[in-house]
C-alpha cells in the first residue's frame, strides 16, 4: 500500500495508541503502547523518554513495526502495519511541535477534558512518576519513516 494513501492516513488520524514492537540487542522483542501523532508523508512521532524499553530498543535495532487499530469503531477490525525504520529525537523545537500535538490530539477535546476531570485523583501519581523519569533521563520522540504499510 502506498504511504500516502488517504485510508492509511484517514486510519492513523483515528487511532489514539500505537503499538510499536522493538528488539533489543539480543534480538528479544518487545511491545510498547505509546502515544503518538502523524506528520506529513507518513512519519510517526511517538512521545516516550529515552530511557525506557522502546527508546533504547530503536537505538540498538532501528527496525520497527507500529500496529494500529481504530478503537472507537468496533465495526472495524481490521489492524494497519506499518514497518520502517527508527530514530530517536530530543530536538527541542520537535518535542515542542510534539506536545502541543499531542494536547490538542489527547487532552484539548471534548472526550480528554472529561476524562482529565474524572482522573483528576491521579494527578499527584503522574507528577511522582515523571519526577522519577526526569531523574532517569530526558523526553524524546521516537520517529518513524515507513517503509511498508499494510491492513491486516
Amino acid at each position: 500500500m502506498d504511504i500516502d494513501n488517504p485510508e492509511m492516513l484517514a486510519t492513523i488520524r483515528r487511532c489514539m495508541v500505537a503499538r510499536i514492537a522493538t528488539l533489543s540487542r539480543n534480538g528479544r522483542p518487545s511491545i510498547n503502547p505509546l502515544y503518538f501523532i502523524g506528520r506529513p508523508g507518513g512519519i510517526i512521532w511517538l512521545g516516550t523518554d529515552d530511557w525506557t524499553l522502546a527508546a533504547r530498543n530503536v537505538k540498538a535495532d532501528s527496525r520497527v513495526v507500529v500496529l494500529l487499530v481504530v478503537e472507537e469503531d468496533q465495526a472495524d477490525h481490521r489492524v494497519l502495519r506499518i514497518r520502517g525504520s527508527a530514530r530517536i529525537s530530543s530536538n527541542l523545537k520537535e518535542l515542542r511541535s510534539y506536545n502541543l500535538r499531542v494536547a490538542f490530539k489527547y487532552i484539548l477535546r471534548p472526550d480528554g477534558i472529561r476524562n482529565a476531570l474524572v482522573h483528576i485523583h491521579q494527578i499527584p501519581l503522574k507528577l511522582t512518576y515523571n519526577a522519577q523519569g526526569a531523574e532517569k533521563g530526558r523526553p524524546c520522540i521516537i520517529e518513524i519513516t515507513p517503509e511498508q504499510v499494510e491492513f491486516l
